[in-house]
């Protein structure tokens, strides 16, 4: 009996029993705890690594428009990238390369197939000069780490996802993305003809976008879209919040010792206008403190207070003074200039430029 492949756990409800010839049956559950939909008797390793490799359907040589579509949006999602052409792309359960074969004509070099069929391998390469390789995802071996991953109509057939997902991940590399199309069961009530045709003998997975987000909780979503038929979607590796944070505090800190630069260049007796979590900060982390002469804020709540002893004055109160105004926002920081020029004051304005840090 299987597990939810999504959050394992061991109890659902029965839905459906789809009967098959040569005594094959799914029976289809809902998880009693995510909701996930599933085939959950679904047959041995060896069955299904016969039936891709011996009965596969996947030679046909005909074109499909679908790969033209998967190729659009993966196109125009890279379009932008520095040596795109030169992406080390993979192709899982390609049959025949159609859809390499379109990023092959269109200038991408570094593109290699995997497909159980030895014959998917021979027509790739009578057909289209394509690479691939005869091998299923988890027997896959590469020395290689790739740039773009593609699960193209795969992930429905796939009897264990998360040893999948886990095998991708390690064949991406740092940076890599993953491309993902899925059959939208939210929608499979909408518009069809055959009776249980979505319940296929190969389809044993029924995704909805909800469940593509639980499966790949590691992964960050740059692109999904639905025509209410199949889901397009592109996740980028690495949805690490710790080692997210751990960066976004590096680089933090390189900013701060560029701004606190600044400050000490600064004259010893300014006006700061924002008494915000800016100012807040950097009175605590720079040398600013010992240099501010007024605080300037806005906020009707914080004029006549004091942070640090330094007194919060109104806007309006700065045309008795004549120090120099250090902007200390960047949020709004445009609005402050405006506000300036429209008062009318003279005294002398410094911006936290970013070519400063």
């Amino acid at each position: 009996m299987r597990y939810c492949p999504i959050c394992s756990h061991k109890e659902n409800k029965h839905l459906y029993t789809q009967k098959f010839a040569n005594n094959i049956d799914h029976k289809i559950v809902c998880c009693n705890n995510c909701g996930f939909v599933f085939v959950s008797n679904t047959l041995n390793e060896n069955y299904y690594n016969k039936y891709y490799k011996q009965e596969s359907k996947y030679e046909d040589k005909r074109d499909h428009i679908l790969h033209q579509k998967y190729f659009r949006i993966i196109n125009t999602f890279f379009k932008n990238k520095d040596n795109r052409l030169n992406l080390r792309i993979l192709d899982v359960g390609c049959a025949i390369g159609h859809l390499l074969s379109i990023f092959n004509k269109k200038g991408y070099v570094n593109l290699l197939g995997i497909d159980p069929s030895a014959n998917c391998k021979e027509i790739a390469h009578k057909k289209f000069n394509i690479n691939v390789n005869t091998a299923n995802l988890l027997s896959f071996k590469s020395k290689f780490k790739y740039d773009l991953v593609i699960l193209a109509a795969i992930l429905e057939h796939l009897p264990e996802l998360n040893k999948s997902i886990d095998k991708i991940t390690n064949l991406l590399s740092d940076d890599g993305y993953l491309f993902i199309s899925i059959p939208d069961t939210s929608y499979f009530y909408a518009n069809f003809e055959e009776p249980y045709g979505e319940f296929s003998i190969e389809h044993i997975n029924f995704f909805s976008a909800k469940y593509l987000f639980l499966l790949l909780n590691n992964y960050i979503c740059c692109y999904l879209e639905s025509d209410n038929n199949i889901i397009y979607s592109i996740w980028k590796k690495g949805n690490n919040l710790e080692k997210s944070i751990v960066k976004y505090i590096s680089i933090s800190n390189n900013k701060l010792k560029k701004i606190n630069n600044v400050i000490n260049k600064l004259p010893n007796k300014l006006i700061v206008w924002g008494a915000g979590s800016l100012t807040l900060r950097l009175l605590e982390t720079t040398g600013l403190n010992s240099k501010v002469y007024k605080l300037v804020d806005s906020n009707k709540n914080l004029i006549g207070k004091k942070i640090n002893g330094i007194e919060v004055i109104s806007p309006n109160d700065i045309n008795i003074f004549s120090e120099p105004i250090l902007i200390s926002s960047f949020r709004f920081k445009d609005e402050i200039i405006k506000q300036i020029k429209l008062q009318n004051f003279k005294n002398k304005v410094i911006i936290l430029k970013k070519n400063q840090y």
